[in-house]
């Protein structure tokens, strides 16, 4: 009897596993899905590691000596991220898409270490500014209106944004499915160029395939007086030029506010006439009516452009005056004025002359005694030599020196920008863009 007992308890527990290994019930359960798999798609999309973002700026908020600088400190963040449940130890995410050059939706994913503690920290900041709470998709949400802000938290991520955009955000995060992550999203997350820096962000926009760009890849780092975006534009056909290995250019001067430094073998772009940013320098000259198409045929894709310091120059004007027999007659005089330090050079080709009558004739460039006007600026002495033109304020003609760097530096309300343009490849260019954070500070954060 026992024997038959065992018999028929293995046969069942036989039958039971196979039923199981069958029926797979564990498959009903719906696993959850991963923080990446919530993440929103907007045109701008990015990530940071608070902690290290804080760590690269803390030479430049102390030399500009910022008053709450002690809570811009890692340890500070860290110590916060703690007490309020955040795992600021792993990178936030964070994306948007602009309207009119500005941002016009915003938002930002944070992972969470402990979800109990999120709503302490929210009771915290209430205590500085007014919350409102509502609830959706059966999550609590809470409202800021001062701050034009919302946010949403679950078991392992937090979600604050605009408040326009929350719900499209928040439908995406809280209904997202396991592995599906979106493509780009994978792709940025896995990118290898620039995941030493603090800061990536990658943009996608409709702005930037008007220049025939796909993508812009940036990252950030920072030193005492400056941040540099490093990048990486990936676009739309094959560049349509080169960069030569050296050419003539200003030296750069203490009193330099804006320079171009450019050394282009163009041979190709002179007919690249449906290439992007042949269409985009088009629609910039036809404003100015510049015969851009004239102009390419006669560079030879060298330019060296330099603005700043003051030179004074004579400048004529007339005056009415009466003579011994009251007379009205009329008087040229002159007067030293102090302009803006201006110098040009083109390297041009034969037709370069040819080219300058062209200006002449459109306004562009206007006579004045013996020196010319370029539009706005100043007159100017116009030099022509064998392989290049040349135009300037001074005296004497600006010394150049052989130069390989390619770069725009540009003054934009007191704050430098300088543009370097580092590397090309056939549809891929290096990069980077360095921003003076002097003004930036004292108009920003100071005041």
């Amino acid at each position: 009897m026992r024997r038959v007992v065992a018999i028929c308890a293995i046969i069942g527990l036989g039958l039971g596993l196979v039923a199981l290994l069958y029926f797979k019930p564990w498959r009903n359960q719906v696993e959850s899905p991963r923080f990446v798999d919530r993440l929103p798609m907007c045109e701008i999309i990015g990530k940071t590691n608070i902690l290290s973002l804080s760590k690269d700026f803390i030479p430049a908020i102390y030399h500009h000596q910022i008053e709450f600088r002690e809570f811009l400190s890692p340890e500070f963040i860290l110590s916060q991220g703690k007490i309020n449940g955040l795992n600021l130890q792993e990178p936030v995410f964070f994306f948007g898409n602009q309207a009119g050059g500005e941002i016009a939706e915003w938002g930002v994913m944070l992972q969470v270490a402990d979800s109990s503690k999120i709503f302490s920290g929210i009771q915290r900041f209430e205590k500085m500014t007014p919350i409102k709470d509502s609830s959706m998709f059966e999550h609590k949400i809470f409202i800021c209106p001062e701050y034009n802000l919302t946010m949403a938290y679950g078991k392992d991520w937090v979600l604050i944004s605009d408040r326009k955009s929350f719900k499209k955000h928040f439908d995406h995060v809280v209904h997202a499915q396991l592995k599906s992550i979106y493509p780009r999203w994978r792709r940025f997350i896995e990118e290898k160029l620039y995941n030493d820096k603090p800061l990536q962000v990658n943009v996608d926009s409709e702005q930037l395939q008007e220049y025939g760009i796909a993508s812009a890849l940036f990252s950030a780092s920072a030193d005492s007086n400056s941040i540099t975006l490093h990048t990486r534009l990936s676009h739309l056909d094959t560049i349509p030029f080169t960069l030569k290995p050296v050419g003539n250019s200003f030296e750069r001067k203490e009193f330099t506010k804006r320079m171009i430094n450019l050394h282009l073998n163009i041979d190709k772009f002179r007919t690249a006439k449906e290439h992007p940013l042949y269409l985009a320098l088009k629609k910039l000259a036809r404003k100015v009516s510049f015969p851009l198409d004239d102009f390419l045929a006669t560079w030879q894709g060298n330019i060296s452009f330099r603005q700043g310091g003051i030179q004074s120059i004579s400048e004529p004007y007339i005056e009415s005056e009466l003579d011994e027999n009251f007379n009205i007659t009329e008087v040229t005089k002159y007067k030293e004025i102090k302009i803006s330090g201006f110098a040009l050079l083109l390297s041009m080709g034969n037709a370069k002359m040819a080219f300058m009558n062209r200006l002449f004739d459109k306004g562009i460039l206007t006579r004045q005694g013996d020196k010319v006007r370029m539009l706005y600026y100043p007159p100017m002495i116009m030099l022509p030599s064998k392989n290049s033109m040349n135009f300037y304020t001074s005296s004497m003609r600006p010394k150049t020196v052989p130069d390989s760097s390619q770069y725009i530096l540009w003054d934009y309300n007191y704050t430098p920008v300088l543009f370097t343009l580092d590397s090309i490849q056939a549809k891929i260019s290096y990069g980077k863009i360095n921003i003076g954070l002097h003004k930036l500070v004292n108009d920003q954060i100071k005041n």
